[in-house]
């Protein structure tokens, strides 16, 4: 098994605060999202889809920058360490291909939201996609989080 290197440490701390930030963006998102309502063809609430489209957007923004951050220090370091890591390592890249597709879909949908011919099924069905996202991107965070811990002790 390969030794660590010496800035393991700070990158993994340094992608633990990146978690926390997004983690306070699926925050906003899910509450966005959770309040987010639509009655007889009309939005109660418009507001909170400007909400989930700005989360969003930022998300879109900001993710591959992290994605890229997190794949080129900590995941290719943990993958040069041995057979399983690199299984792991490889695992945590298709998955961020997966939320990327995931949440341009998103994007797509919520931007296109007003042209529906059902805005209430397209409204119920945006929530339900929201928090699968949202979902799965904690529990994703969750697994590399503890991945990485295990790593360093």
């Amino acid at each position: 098994m390969a030794s660590l290197d010496p800035k393991f440490h700070e990158e993994t701390l340094s992608i633990h605060q990146e978690h926390q930030e997004l983690v306070a963006q699926l925050d906003q998102m899910d509450a966005a999202l959770e309040q987010m309502a639509c009655y007889a063809e009309v939005f109660t609430d418009l507001a909170t889809a400007n909400q989930a489209i700005s989360r969003g957007k930022w998300m879109a923004e900001w993710l591959p920058r992290h994605y890229e951050h997190e794949e080129t220090t900590v995941l290719a370091t943990i993958a040069k360490m041995s057979p399983e890591l690199a299984s792991f390592a490889r695992e945590m890249q298709r998955q961020h291909n997966e939320m990327r597709v995931r949440l341009e879909s998103f994007r797509d949908t919520i931007e296109h939201l007003s042209q529906t011919g059902n805005l209430e099924n397209a409204v119920n069905q945006l929530k339900r996609d929201g928090k699968d996202l949202t979902r799965m991107m904690r529990l994703h965070m969750a697994v590399e989080e503890k991945k990485f811990a295990g790593v360093e002790n």
